[in-house]
Parts: structure tokens; C-alpha cells; sequence
């Protein structure tokens, strides 16, 4: 609306102590990995919930070390809900793997574990869930289907930072994985940066080892620093490793982002309550013991590109939250019918639920979404 501010989809928020704490890591001098990375790895846990956190460059490169610790190389198969971002189906096809599209329920927009047994495959290795939005999937059968048919599950919670399952949080639930992003938007906003949670210790070690070359940092260096001629590398790995400057930022953000996560759910959450009578949007099913983080308030919209034209002229920021990656023709010969995806995929869309968010601002969403 003419004369009113902008109100964006996406906005990224800098704690008062960011630029201090990247001054001091750029006075130490250590700008590549090192203590700092320790030191954001054991604060992100300890609010996750889970000690057993490797701290990676983004979040495809986390991703990429689950994949590759589950098994995953090439011809092999990924199951996943083509509704997901680019850096979710990335990483499987660099590593020359397929995705195993399967078919999500369109009340939530998420992977349907019912559908998980039908489209399993001898070639299958691994399960990726997105959690849409910053919603919680449904969690409990997506594991019980994993274990069922013998394949480790990996949660991109990539949108869904500090969203919760039964007052555990998304990484502490007993996934083989769970992926986060701490890219420029995300509720936690350091410019880049990803994190993989494990299971367990050990397989925790061994993504540390593939994050950097394949590197043993124990015994790769000798005591002096020079370069350990006895020290192996049996599995080539990647430069995935976060550097001490991301780790600052992230690092200076947590306790903004916790704050974020707040501000976000009560947002969403009159948002919801004022579009319960709505005609023409759906409000997403949402399991009674989950809490979702509210990256986006998503939902379905009849007349969903009319609805964006109206959001636009209104200045709101509003958009599908991701297209079907099976449209891509990177991705050809892999297409099935997928009857709850074209449902859900006609009528995606996400609208500002974020912490810049005021009373006025809320009130200008409703009232554009309900007079369209």
C-alpha cells in the first residue's frame, strides 16, 4: 500500500555484540578453523540438546558428510519429498546419486511415511526429511518407517532452528542426522555456516575427519607442527570445515536467534488463530506435541498467485516457499506421479511471520489476506 513500509518474507537480524566479537577474531588472528568452532559447536549443542555437533561451511556441505556416512555413492538412491530446497537435492546429485522422489501428505507438505515402503528400492540407502517451513514433520513414523526398512532417516531442519518434538528439539530426537543452516536468513544468521548433528560419538568423529580432507587431527601434526609422514587419510573428504570468523558471528547470534525463535511463534501463532475462518486458505496440520520454529507462516491458498499479486501491491513479501525439484532437468527420468505434491505444490505458500514484525504489520497481513 502506498506510503506504508515494505514488509519482507525473509530478514536477517545482527546481535549488538556481532561486529565486536568478528573485531576480536580478526585481531587473533585466526580466522580459519579453530577455538571459536569449538566453542559455538559445545553452545549449539548444549541448546540443541546434543553434544555429538560438527560445525560445517553451509549446510549442503553438512548434508553431503550425512550422505556420505550413511553409504550414499554413485547410482545409489535417496528417498525424499521433491519439495525441498536446491540445497537439499544438491548434494545427492553431486555425489552422483538419485533422488527416490516420494510423495508427501498435503496437510503438511511433508514426506507421507506410509509412502516410504512403496517407493523403497534394493538401491535405496538413506531418507531425507525437509521440515517444510519451520514445521515439525511427523517425526515418530518417519523413524519407526526408517528402522522398518533398515535405512538411516537425516532431518534437514535447515528452516526449523530450535523447532521441537514432544520438548526435545529437532536433533536430540534420535535421527541417525539432522542438518541445520545458519545462512544470511535463518533464524540463526551468520552470512553461511551449517551444522550436522549425529547420533552418536563416534560417528560424529568420523564427519569431523571428512569435514577437512579426511584429515586425523590428532596425529596429523607432530608435536613441534611439522607434518606427520606416519598419519593416514583412508577416506578422501572435503572442505566443509566452518572457519573461526563464522563461528564468531554464529557464535554472538545465538542468544538473538533464541529471542527470534520467540518472537517468530507468537507471530505465527495469531496469524493462525485470526485465519481459522478464512475461505480459500488452509492452515498446515501441525502434530499437538510439536513446536514449530515459524522460519515462514506456510500454507495452502486457493487462489494462491492472485493472493501474491494482492500481498505484493500491498508491500508484503509473500512467495511459494520452494518449487518441486523434480521439475528440474538436472533431475530428468526421475519423475513419478506424486498426487499429494501436485495438491500441495498448486497452493504453497508462505507469508511473513518474522521478528520485524509489529502489530500494525500483522494487522496489515490479515486484513490484505482476508479481503483477498
Amino acid at each position: 500500500m502506498a506510503g506504508e513500509p515494505a514488509i519482507p518474507l525473509f530478514k536477517g537480524r545482527v546481535a549488538a555484540g556481532a561486529a565486536t566479537a568478528l573485531a576480536d577474531t580478526l585481531d587473533s588472528g585466526q580466522l580459519a578453523t579453530g577455538p571459536r568452532v569449538a566453542a559455538f559447536e559445545a553452545a549449539l549443542g548444549r541448546f540443541v540438546g546434543n553434544p555429538q555437533v560438527v560445525a560445517t561451511s553451509d549446510r549442503a556441505g553438512a548434508l553431503t558428510l550425512a550422505l556420505r556416512l550413511c553409504g550414499v555413492q554413485a547410482d545409489d538412491e535417496v528417498m525424499l519429498s521433491p519439495l525441498a530446497c536446491l540445497a537439499t537435492t544438491m548434494p545427492i546429485a553431486n555425489l552422483h546419486a538419485r533422488p527416490r522422489w516420494c510423495d508427501v501428505d498435503p496437510a503438511t507438505g511433508m514426506l507421507d511415511p506410509k509412502q516410504l515402503a512403496l517407493r523403497c528400492t534394493s538401491r535405496t540407502k538413506a531418507i531425507v526429511h525437509y521440515h517444510w517451513g519451520g514445521d515439525v514433520g511427523p517425526l515418530r513414523e518417519l523413524q519407526a518407517a526408517a528402522r522398518a526398512l533398515g535405512l538411516p532417516l537425516i532431518e534437514d531442519a535447515s528452516g526449523a532452528f530450535g523447532a521441537e518434538l514432544a520438548g526435545q528439539k529437532l536433533g536430540a530426537t534420535g535421527s541417525d542426522f539432522t542438518i541445520y543452516s545458519f545462512y544470511a536468513v535463518s533464524l540463526l544468521a551468520a552470512g553461511d555456516g551449517g551444522a550436522l548433528f549425529c547420533r552418536d560419538a563416534s560417528t560424529a568423529a568420523a564427519a569431523r575427519e571428512l569435514r577437512r580432507f579426511g584429515i586425523h587431527q590428532a596425529s596429523f601434526r607432530l608435536p613441534g607442527g611439522d607434518l606427520n609422514p606416519t598419519s593416514d587419510i583412508p577416506a578422501a573428504g572435503y572442505s566443509f570445515a566452518m572457519t573461526d570468523l563464522t563461528a564468531a558471528l554464529a557464535l554472538a547470534q545465538l542468544d538473538a536467534a533464541a529471542d527470534s525463535l520467540r518472537l517468530h511463534r507468537e507471530n505465527a501463532l495469531a496469524l493462525d488463530a485470526a485465519l481459522a475462518d478464512v475461505p480459500g486458505l488452509t492452515r498446515l496440520s501441525r502434530a499437538p506435541d510439536s513446536r514449530s520454529a515459524f522460519w515462514v507462516y506456510a500454507l495452502r491458498a486457493a487462489q494462491r498467485d492472485r493472493l501474491v499479486a494482492r500481498l505484493h501491491a500491498a508491500g508484503i513479501g509473500a512467495q511459494r516457499l520452494h518449487l518441486r525439484n523434480d521439475r528440474y532437468s538436472c533431475f530428468a527420468g526421475t519423475a513419478v506421479a506424486l498426487p499429494g505434491v501436485d495438491t500441495f505444490d498448486a497452493e504453497n505458500l508462505c507469508v511473513p511471520c518474522g521478528w520485524w514484525l509489529d502489530a500494525a504489520a500483522r494487522a496489515r497481513i490479515l486484513n490484505t489476506l482476508r479481503a483477498a
